[in-house]
């Protein structure tokens, strides 16, 4: 028999090419080998010489005009559907986008893009609850808006930069930054305690924060800070990790600790017999190791009379007997500025065109510059003192500052500050009766200075303290601005000599934080406002 023979043609390159790829398309590798070889060619092209990799480029961007010059001859080429996105490549990397961002479970891409379907009323899904959300008062929210404002919450900043400019009915305002003196947490904490009747979630209480009061966490190092608070918070720090139970504690959370009740002047003034042993108890007797080394710092007051931060190194045992020492006068302290703070906020709301209330304080000198001046004027900079005060009257408010070229800060100074602020009072409040002052205030000074700072930039000049009253006149603020002159302080320190030399010295006056004047010789003295005990003190 003949032998039958049958001649497989032989398959080109290309054709060898194209069947592995649709072989691996039907596996599923498609996309991971077109991944791999498009790293190769990346890694290739990253070895390339740069003249080499110009003539690829080159040689890409011909073959690609040929490539779109045929496709406009080619008249059977199907036109583009039609799509919001400029080019396919544009439409690719936005899917590619939104397919990197949902998570890698099927049934959770699958119910998100059935959510985004229905947002969009591709799809309409039935709804099966519906949630019922409890939006807050108004008298809430200004509950918690005038919380974060309060003097033992939040610290307002005296420098003249410390601001921030919001808009307002569409026109900038300058606010002065206030700092928290707690976290919100605790801040929350805080504000639920002594408002059990407000129903508030701790997160809307967050949001509610008003834009110029800043974090704690944003507090910049040049803060007054106080001593009490911090040398008891540096030495929590250092026995953090030696004692059970007080890990990371906050210092409201551990005066709670240390005592029955905090709003109690029994307990925190240590005369309180069921907490008297709460520090042994809770401190003392929970310490892990007595005897392992650890560091700590301390404020004092160094022998040149400077307030500087020393490092000590001991015991666990140490640290703790030092802490001991600081822990009445810490509590003592806390219980007077809560009380005060409280007694402060209480007079503001219960103001009278009668009855008003007053604070005062100096504020950090301002220092005369120049705009353009020379390197050694830098070095020689004349002084203002600022003197200033905030009054709170039922009708009105009135900020207020006194400025003098007379730098000094002395109880002349004071006394005479007093005196000028008492009489253009009269003039602002001539109804008012009864006037009760608190010191300090902070945010006035600050405010006065950056307004003749910013004239200064300008070009314009303030040489003393008249150029400085004019300068903030030409503003038309609020601000009630008076000059006192060195002529007239002088005069005053003469004056009152004889009888500050001649005046009784009030007893334990470090511990009296409310006088009450009787008459013109006698004054009632007590170590805080709503105290029962009081002194009566003759002169």
């Amino acid at each position: 028999k003949p032998l039958a023979l049958s001649y497989l043609m032989a398959l080109s390159g290309a054709e060898r090419a194209r069947r592995c790829r649709e072989k691996k398309k039907a596996a599923g590798l498609h996309k991971l080998i077109k991944q791999q070889d498009c790293e190769r060619k990346r890694l290739a092209r990253s070895k390339m010489p740069p003249a080499k990799l110009k003539k690829l480029r080159l040689r890409q961007q011909t073959n690609l005009r040929k490539f779109r010059s045929k496709s406009k001859l080619n008249p059977t080429r199907p036109s583009p559907p039609e799509s919001s996105f400029r080019t396919k490549q544009s439409k690719s990397k936005a899917l590619n986008r939104i397919l990197n961002a949902l998570p890698a479970n099927k049934d959770k891409q699958f119910e998100l893009i059935k959510e985004i379907a229905a947002n969009l009323n591709i799809v309409k899904l039935e709804k099966k609850f519906e949630r019922n959300q409890q939006s807050l008062s108004t008298d809430v929210k200004q509950r918690v808006y005038d919380y974060y404002f309060r003097d033992d919450i939040s610290y307002q900043a005296p420098g003249k930069r410390d601001s921030i400019t919001i808009r307002e009915n569409g026109e900038k305002k300058k606010l002065q930054k206030r700092y928290l003196l707690y976290s919100l947490n605790e801040v929350y904490q805080l504000f639920a305690e002594e408002n059990p009747q407000a129903v508030i979630s701790c997160s809307s209480f967050k949001n509610l924060r008003p834009c110029n009061v800043l974090y704690k966490s944003a507090t910049p190092h040049n803060l007054c800070l106080c001593i009490y608070h911090e040398n008891i918070s540096l030495l929590l720090q250092a026995i953090d990790e030696r004692i059970h139970g007080i890990k990371s504690i906050d210092l409201n959370s551990f005066i709670k600790l240390l005592v029955c009740d905090d709003s109690q002047e029994l307990c925190m003034f240590s005369n309180c017999s069921q907490c008297s042993n709460n520090f042994k108890m809770k401190i003392q007797d929970q310490i892990i190791d007595l005897f392992v080394i650890i560091k700590w710092s301390l404020w004092s007051t160094s022998k040149e009379g400077r307030t500087v931060k020393i490092d000590y190194e001991g015991t666990v045992q140490n640290c703790i007997n030092i802490l001991q020492t600081k822990i009445n006068p810490f509590l003592f302290h806390v219980f007077i500025k809560r009380q005060q703070s409280n007694f402060f906020e209480m007079l503001k709301k219960d103001v009278t065109d009668k009855k008003c209330l007053l604070q005062v304080d100096y504020a950090e000198n301002y220092s005369i510059i120049e705009q353009n001046e020379i390197q050694s004027a830098h070095w020689s900079r004349k002084q203002l003192s600022i003197f200033t005060a905030h009054v709170w009257s039922q009708s009105k408010t009135y900020p207020l500052a006194i400025i003098s070229d007379d730098s000094s800060h002395d109880k002349y100074t004071v006394a005479k500050c007093l005196e000028h602020l008492f009489n253009r009072l009269k003039v602002l409040l001539p109804s008012m009766e009864e006037l009760i002052i608190f010191s300090d205030v902070d945010g006035i000074g600050g405010s006065v200075k950056r307004m003749v700072y910013q004239d200064v930039l300008v070009g314009k000049r303030c040489r003393n303290a008249n150029d400085f009253l004019h300068l903030i006149e030409q503003k038309n603020t609020s601000f009630v601005i008076d000059e006192l002159s060195p002529d007239e302080i002088e005069h005053g320190r003469d004056g009152l000599g004889l009888i500050f030399n001649q005046v009784k010295a009030v007893p334990n006056i470090q511990k009296v934080h409310s006088m009450t004047v009787i008459d013109i010789h006698k004054i009632e003295c007590k170590i805080y406002s709503y105290s029962d005990k009081k002194t009566i003190v003759n002169f």
